[in-house]
C-alpha cells in the first residue's frame, strides 16, 4: 500500500501490517498511512489484524519529530492517542499481533485493542518511558490504570520496567504468547467469526462508554504537555 505498510483483503479479513523496514516508528507520515489503511478496512472489511515486521511491532514514536518539542511534539502525542481511541471506537474486531519488540506507542495500542498477541522469544513489551527520561502524558495513564493488572501498575507504568511476552500476559499487555503468530492470529479471527458481528458493533462501544470520555478529555489536556 505504501512503503510503510501493507494491506491485505481475504475473507473479509484486513490485516494491515506495518513495516518501514526499520523500527516501524510512528512518525507524522505512518499516521497518515496507518489511518488511511484503517479507513479502507473499515469500509470493506469484518475483522481488522494490525501487525507488525519481523522482530518488531513498533518502538514507539519517531524520536527526531518528538525531540522537535514544542507544538510538534504534542501534536504528534495526540496524533497516537487519537489513533488509540479510533481503535476503541471502530465497531469491529480488532486483533493486535506482535512478531517481536512491543514498546511505548506500541505497547498503548495494543492495549487498545480487542485481542492482543505476542510471540514468545526474547523481545520486550511494555513502556520505558521513564528509563528514556521522557515524561508520561494523561491519555497514556488513562488507558493503562484499568487495563494493566494493579499488581505490575507501578513496576509497568511508573516504573517503566520491560516484560519478555509470556510474563506480559500477565501483566495485561497481552492476551496471548505464543510460538506461532500466524495460528494464533488464525484462531482469533476464527472465534470472531463465531460471535454475532452486529452484537459486537453494540457492546464494543458500550464496553467503553465510561472510559472514553475520560480518555478525550485527556487528549486536551496532553495539549499542556512539555516534551523536549
Amino acid at each position: 500500500m505504501t512503503d510503510l505498510l501493507s494491506y491485505d483483503l481475504t475473507d473479509d479479513v484486513a490485516t494491515i501490517r506495518l513495516d518501514d523496514g526499520k523500527a516501524n516508528a510512528f512518525s507524522n507520515a505512518m499516521f497518515d498511512a496507518v489511518n488511511a489503511a484503517m479507513d479502507r478496512a473499515d469500509s470493506e472489511a469484518k475483522i481488522i489484524v494490525l501487525r507488525g515486521r519481523d522482530g518488531i511491532f513498533s518502538a514507539g514514536y519517531n524520536l527526531k519529530e518528538l525531540m522537535l518539542g514544542g507544538d510538534t511534539a504534542v501534536q504528534l502525542v495526540k496524533r497516537g492517542s487519537e489513533f488509540a481511541v479510533r481503535m476503541m471506537e471502530t465497531r469491529k474486531p480488532i486483533i493486535a499481533a506482535g512478531d517481536g519488540h512491543i514498546v511505548a506507542l506500541g505497547a498503548f495500542l495494543f492495549l487498545a485493542a480487542d485481542f492482543r498477541i505476542g510471540l514468545n522469544g526474547p523481545f520486550q513489551v511494555g513502556l520505558p518511558e521513564t528509563a528514556k527520561g521522557l515524561p508520561m502524558h494523561n491519555f497514556g495513564r488513562e488507558l493503562a490504570m484499568p487495563r494493566l493488572n494493579q499488581r505490575y501498575f507501578s513496576r509497568a507504568f511508573i516504573n517503566g520496567e520491560m516484560f519478555e511476552p509470556e510474563a506480559a500476559v500477565d501483566v495485561g499487555y497481552l492476551d496471548e504468547a505464543t510460538d506461532d503468530v500466524d495460528a494464533a492470529i488464525a484462531k482469533a479471527v476464527g472465534f470472531f467469526k463465531t460471535v454475532s458481528l452486529h452484537a459486537f458493533a453494540i457492546n464494543k462501544p458500550r464496553g467503553h462508554q465510561t472510559l472514553m470520555p475520560v480518555l478525550k478529555q485527556a487528549i486536551e489536556d496532553d495539549l499542556d504537555l512539555k516534551i523536549g
